[in-house]
């Protein structure tokens, strides 16, 4: 079993995480457990210089909560000699995930040969999707307390969501409904609470001062969709990128044939819906299809008792349908042949609107590519690196990519910048994740920009400086985030919330939503449903009965009962007061 805690505050200081690594990450992810959640760390890594070590014992000198344990090569024993038997937590932050595997493996059976019951919960930085998904069967899942997560991974969400304006985490799947933030009160939702308020000074969680709202938690309507509905839909996009495919197969030579035998066809059913005198005569407008059908394929025999016109009208169609042939094998060679030579030479493939433009197919790039794919969004990728890995993912997962230097305006505006969602600079570089998104915003002076800003400060001046104009309670257009920044908070995360279902980040504060069961005698039960709000600290947001039925925002009236299953938006303290009023009467801390 690994550690439970009854509170989700009690003794935090006393908790100790061995963290292993020495990367810009690392430091990110000790500082995070420090300062926000009070834990006490030991970071371990090899003697020597090297990647961050220098930093971080410069961190451990001014910090009595950071301590720092070397050995001239890390091993299991390394890290049973830093603490393992006391330790809260062990974090394999290195970059080697061979490495972090060996590591977690020997610590499982060295815990288990120390005979300690309370095995330490482990967080794995792991690069290699396909071994991250994987690993559970060696080690165990969260319940076992493993925790197996990749930093790319948690970065691409932040920025998939930024792009498409949206706020994370998300949509929130909970008991069968979805919820999602918004900045400002919606319409068309079935209920909405606020969670947090603030202007530029400051923030409030769980406030109920709506003059000043941030964030809004919104409860989508239960809309069931018909068994045609996805069916419909499939068949719209179908249609659209088909309609778009055309469009690409004809050049103006090809459009204008086109155009010409449409008239050709057009004319001849009307001169063969209405001119009786030939020996075929059409009773309807099926009929008609019928003959022009024929004519095209030159299959009709002279009519020498027909009108001139009706004569002519056979002539000109027998001879237009003999264009066909060669006119679409001419469209479809050409289609396939500019399609290679697009592909190759990094060209637009098709027109594309409303999309989202990303710069870089690194490892992190390529994931924005694909989050932004599940969700059916139309991506123009650019890449300087014909040979880079993402290039075959991103058009695996159906982006068009270009190739060349994203601050290029040609290249911009051939990736259609002007009828953009937004532009996602991923780049490794931070000058030119920058100079793209200067150069997008010369295009487009009204583009959406999201940066990938190593240094968080410089993130920051970043995302204020453009940001100038835009209100408090207003989606600000532009976004910058420092990766290893984003990364660090989710591993953190991920050694402080035992049973916390979502967590909700409002401006560097963080609230959560969590499932509370009322105990017999509580404070909870037999109470009115508004008793389980407190402003400042939860606010009530629904109540699962025992048999299953829920119930969204209950009213004052509402009845709460022993066996109730409370879901709530809390602070961290008000994680615990809500705890205290659902525990049982006569139970302990």
């Amino acid at each position: 079993m690994h550690p439970r805690h009854a509170r989700y505050d009690d003794g935090a200081t006393e908790r100790r995480v061995i963290v292993v690594g020495d990367n810009g990450l690392t430091l990110r992810f000790i500082k995070h457990l420090i300062e926000r959640y009070d834990f006490r760390v030991i970071a371990v890594f090899p003697e020597g210089p090297g990647g961050q070590r220098d930093e971080i014992r410069k961190e451990a000198e001014g910090n009595r909560n950071l301590v720092v344990f070397t050995r001239p090569r890390v091993t299991a024993d390394t890290i049973r000699e830093a603490g393992l038997t006391d330790a809260y937590a062990v974090a394999l932050m290195d970059q080697n995930d061979v490495g972090n595997l060996h590591l977690a493996l020997k610590i499982r059976e060295m815990s288990y040969y120390l005979g300690d019951e309370t095995l330490p919960r482990l967080v794995i930085r792991m690069y290699n999707n396909g071994l991250r998904d994987n690993i559970q069967k060696l080690l165990g899942d969260d319940e076992d307390g493993v925790f197996v997560e990749s930093d790319a991974e948690m970065v691409a969400d932040t920025y998939a969501l930024a792009a498409l304006q949206q706020l994370p985490p998300g949509d929130i799947e909970i008991w069968g409904r979805r919820l999602y933030l918004s900045r400002r009160r919606e319409e068309r939702v079935d209920a909405q609470w606020l969670v947090a308020s603030g202007n530029r000074i400051g923030v409030e969680l769980i406030a109920d001062d709506e003059a000043e709202a941030l964030r809004y938690l919104c409860l989508a309507p239960d809309r069931r969709p018909a068994r045609l509905g996805p069916m419909g839909r499939n068949a719209a996009r179908v249609a659209k990128e088909s309609a778009s495919a055309l469009r690409g197969m004809l050049n103006k030579s090809l459009m204008g044939m086109s155009i010409a035998l449409l008239v050709v066809f057009v004319f001849g059913f009307v001169v063969l819906l209405n001119d009786l005198s030939g020996v075929s005569r059409p009773t309807g407008e099926g009929d008609v299809f019928y003959l022009l059908a024929l004519l095209a394929g030159g299959g009709i025999d002279p009519d020498m008792g027909a009108s001139g016109l009706l004569k002519t009208t056979y002539a000109v169609m027998t001879l237009s349908g003999s264009l066909l042939i060669p006119f679409a094998t001419g469209a479809i060679v050409q289609a396939v042949v500019d399609r290679r030579y697009a592909l190759s030479e990094g060209r637009r493939v098709r027109r594309v609107r409303d999309h989202v433009i990303v710069v870089g197919l690194g490892n992190m790039g390529t994931r924005v590519v694909a989050k932004l794919r599940e969700r059916k969004i139309p991506v123009v990728a650019i890449e300087q690196n014909r040979d880079a890995m993402g290039v075959r993912a991103a058009r695996a997962a159906g982006a068009q990519v270009l190739f060349g230097d994203a601050s290029n305006e040609e290249l911009l505006k051939e990736a259609d910048i002007a009828h953009c969602r937004s532009l996602v600079a991923m780049a490794k570089q931070d000058t030119a994740n920058l100079e793209a998104a200067l150069s997008g915003l010369k295009c487009n002076p009204s583009l959406r920009t999201v940066m990938r800003i190593y240094d968080p400060e410089f993130a920051h001046l970043i995302r204020q400086n453009l940001n100038k104009a835009a209100e408090p309670q207003e989606a600000p257009p532009h976004a910058s985030y420092s990766a290893p920044e984003v990364a660090s908070a989710s591993f953190a995360q991920r050694l402080t919330d035992d049973k916390v279902l979502v967590t909700i980040p409002v401006r560097g504060h963080i609230a959560y939503i969590e499932a509370f069961e009322i105990g017999a005698g509580s404070r909870l039960d037999d109470t009115g449903a508004h008793r389980a709000t407190k402003i400042g600290s939860h606010r009530l947001l629904a109540v699962r009965r025992p048999g299953g039925s829920v119930r969204w925002e209950p009213d004052a009236g509402f009845r709460l009962s022993a066996g109730d299953t409370l879901l709530v938006v809390a602070t961290r303290k008000g994680l615990n007061d809500i705890l205290e009023a659902c525990r049982p009467a006569g139970a302990g801390r």
